[in-house]
This record gives structure tokens, C-alpha cells and sequence, in this order.
């Protein structure tokens, strides 16, 4: 029962002085997961309403099935990305048939997941070194980083769509910076770091959040150009699900394949990182099956493919998480917040958000495999996982990586 359900081995042992520490950050994540699942639904070209269910449901699946006590399963960024670029071609984003298509894909994509996991493929990621998994985790962070960049500056950039060209963009755009909002992102970072290195505890994400709330509204910053969250709607009913035909099996195939490895590969890249720092281990093939029945139950409640976030994963390991019940914790307020909490956050400036997003995200950063101890094999691994992360393409980057990684590990059984 342990093995099926983690979250059970979890609670076996676990101490009511840990219950403040879930909350704790099940309150920061959720504050991060609303507006991250309203821009994610619209970057995979569907109704706010969609992203919102895709944060609640599915969490509380991979609680039960999964073993990362940090990562908070929903929509994410490269999944929607994906999904957009994928279905863009086959139906008008937004559309009735659209609709039903990424519906349908988040239910291929938990399928996919699902076999691979009850099959075991995630037990061939045990032959892949550290080193691919260290230099794509600190890749994806940097580009995760650098995606917070328009929130801080209060200027308006293109999707991302490459290193050095949304560099350029950003050095083009230097001089039409919001200096109210840049204010308020670089004051956030620099409390958020203040809290981070002087104090234990980790309220820095919610002090930040309630001030900045409090200095937008009393000032009036929107008035001055400064971003805010705004009205937030709370209608979270979405498409029903519907079984496809063969032929739309077909159509979705290739990009579900697609999604279900590289949200995988995200959500594992950062869960066995966090672990790492804890001296845990996390069961690759458990944590497919997690992320399988999440995606399926994604589908079944009419809504999009989803995957664990870097970030987030990254600001609940931060926020001081306990355990898989913070996650089921965060799934409550997620519905509470949507019912009840968020015109509160009307004035939320979005500079804020992605403060917390780039302290937390540069703890994932590791440069630890360029230690020559390591040996000059790992070394060259991570580099090359790394920089064709980063300057190539996020999917190619998982692919060399894999690949060079079990060719080295046979070469090395061969000798």
C-alpha cells in the first residue's frame, strides 16, 4: 500500500508540528498556482476557467500517487506551450473542436505516462547520470528566469523563443522600463533575499505578497503603469470530457508523446533535485504513474495537460513543505481562493510574482557536476545537457542528454 500510495507512507510518520509548515507553504504556492493557471491557460489558447481546474483536481491525484512532497502538479509553461503549437495546426485555439482536442490530449498524455510507469520505463532514468538531470534543472531555471524579466520591467516582450533573440529583445527594451514597477520587483527580490538569508522561517513569499498588495492599492500604482493580477474570475466548470475516434487518436499521437516525456522529464528533472538536497530518493516510475492519473483526471474534469513546475516545486522546497499533504492542502485553497479569496488579490502586481519565481528558481542552478572530482565525462555531460538546453531547444536538450548519458553508461559496462 505504501508503494501504490507514497502519501500514506508520509503520514505514517508524520508530526502535527509539520502541519504548520504545509500550510505555510500550501498558502504561498496557491498564491503563485492562480495566476500562473489563468497565463498558462491562456498560452495554450483555452478559457482562464480551464488553467483554473487544471490547478485543483489534479493536484490532489499526484498527492495520492505520487512521492515528491514538493512538486505542485498543474498547468505549466512549456506543457501549454506545447499543447498551443501542437493542436494550433488541427483547430482555432479557443474553439468548440479545439476544446476538445487538448482535452482529449491531456488524456493520451496520462495514458502514455501511465503505461510507461506501470511498464517501468522511468527505471531506464536510473542509468542516466545526475549530471543530465543537474545541467537541464539549472537550464530550465535560467530560462524560467528570464521569462520573469517583462514582469519586473513593466514592459511587454514577445513569447520566448530562444536565448539570444528574447536577450535581444530585452536589451531593446531597456529603455521603455516602468520604473514604479521595477521598483517594486527589484524591492521584492531584495526583501525576498533579505528573508531568505537572515531569518529561518519562510513567511518571505507571503510578507511580500500582503505588502506590495497593500503599497499598489493605497498608492495607486496601477494608475502609474504597474501590472496587477486584477479581477480574477471565479467560473471553474469546464468543457466535459468526451472519448475520441480513432482518427483524433491518430492526430494527437505525436504530440502527446511529445508532452508526456518532456512533463515528465520537468517534473522528475526537479523532484529528484529537491530530493537530492534532502538526501531523499524518488521512484521514477511512481512518480510517472502520479503524473499519469493526474493528466487523465485533468481530462475527465475538461481540462488541459499538466506537469510539475519548476517553480513552484522550487517556492514549496522554500516555503519549508513537509510532506505530500501540503500539496492537498494547496488543492483546497485553490478552490477557496477562486470562491472567495481573490479579490484580494486584485491588486497583486505581477513585478511581485516573478521576484519570488527568480529567488526561488536560482536554488536550482547547480553547477556541482563541473567539479573536476566528478570526472571530465560529467563535466562535458552537464555542459552539453546545459547549453543545448539553453541555447538550442528544451526538448533536444532532454534528448542529447539521455542519450549520451546511456551511451557513456555502456561504454563503461563494455571496458
Amino acid at each position: 500500500m505504501y508503494n501504490l500510495f507514497p502519501v500514506l507512507s508520509q503520514l505514517s510518520t508524520y508530526r502535527l508540528t509539520y502541519l504548520t509548515n504545509d500550510i505555510t507553504a500550501a498558502i504561498i504556492v496557491t498564491l503563485l498556482l492562480l495566476p500562473q493557471s489563468m497565463a498558462y491557460a491562456l498560452v495554450a489558447g483555452v478559457p482562464i476557467s480551464m488553467g483554473l481546474i487544471a490547478a485543483t483536481i489534479p493536484l490532489v491525484i499526484y498527492a495520492i500517487f505520487g512521492g515528491s512532497r514538493y512538486l505542485t502538479v498543474g498547468p505549466v509553461s512549456v506543457v501549454s506551450l506545447l499543447s498551443l503549437t501542437g493542436l494550433s495546426t488541427l483547430a482555432q485555439p479557443s474553439s468548440s473542436e479545439y476544446l476538445m482536442l487538448i482535452i482529449v490530449l491531456a488524456f493520451l498524455v496520462g495514458v502514455i505516462q501511465l503505461v510507461m510507469g506501470i511498464g517501468r520505463v522511468g527505471t531506464i532514468l536510473k542509468y542516466i547520470s545526475s549530471s543530465v538531470t543537474y545541467g537541464f534543472t539549472s537550464a530550465l531555471a535560467i530560462i524560467i528566469m528570464l521569462n520573469q524579466i517583462p514582469s519586473i520591467l513593466g514592459v511587454k516582450l514577445p513569447k520566448y523563443q530562444g536565448f539570444f533573440r528574447y536577450v535581444e529583445e530585452v536589451v531593446t527594451h531597456l529603455s521603455m522600463t516602468n520604473m514604479v514597477t521595477f521598483a517594486i520587483g527589484i524591492g521584492s527580490i531584495f526583501i525576498l533575499f533579505l528573508f531568505q538569508k537572515k531569518m529561518d522561517v519562510k513567511i518571505g513569499p507571503l510578507f511580500v505578497i500582503i505588502l506590495s498588495v497593500l503599497i499598489v492599492d493605497n498608492f495607486d500604482l496601477e494608475k502609474r503603469g504597474t501590472e496587477i493580477v486584477g479581477f480574477i474570475p471565479r467560473d471553474i466548470f469546464g468543457t466535459t470530457f468526451q472519448f475520441p475516434t480513432l482518427d483524433i487518436v491518430w492526430s494527437l499521437l505525436p504530440i502527446a508523446i511529445t508532452i508526456s516525456f518532456i512533463s515528465f522529464f520537468e517534473s522528475y528533472s526537479v523532484a529528484k533535485t529537491l530530493a537530492d538536497k534532502e538526501r531523499e530518493s524518488i521512484n521514477p516510475n511512481q512518480e510517472l504513474v502520479g503524473i499519469g492519473f493526474a493528466n487523465i483526471a485533468s481530462s475527465f474534469v475538461g481540462s488541459i495537460p499538466v506537469g510539475g513546475a519548476v517553480s513552484r516545486a522550487a517556492v514549496s522546497y522554500e516555503s519549508g513543505a513537509k510532506s505530500n499533504l501540503s500539496i492537498i492542502i494547496t488543492a483546497l485553497f485553490m478552490l477557496l481562493a477562486i470562491l472567495y479569496v481573490t479579490p484580494m488579490l486584485y491588486f497583486l502586481p505581477k513585478a511581485t510574482l516573478g521576484a519570488i519565481i527568480i529567488i526561488a528558481v536560482k536554488n536550482l542552478i547547480n553547477f556541482h557536476p563541473l567539479r573536476m572530482k566528478h570526472g571530465i565525462s560529467e563535466a562535458i555531460l552537464y555542459v552539453v545537457t546545459f547549453a543545448t538546453t539553453l541555447l538550442v531547444d528544451v526538448f533536444l536538450g532532454i534528448i542529447v542528454g539521455v542519450f549520451i548519458s546511456l551511451g557513456l553508461n555502456v561504454l563503461s559496462r563494455l571496458k
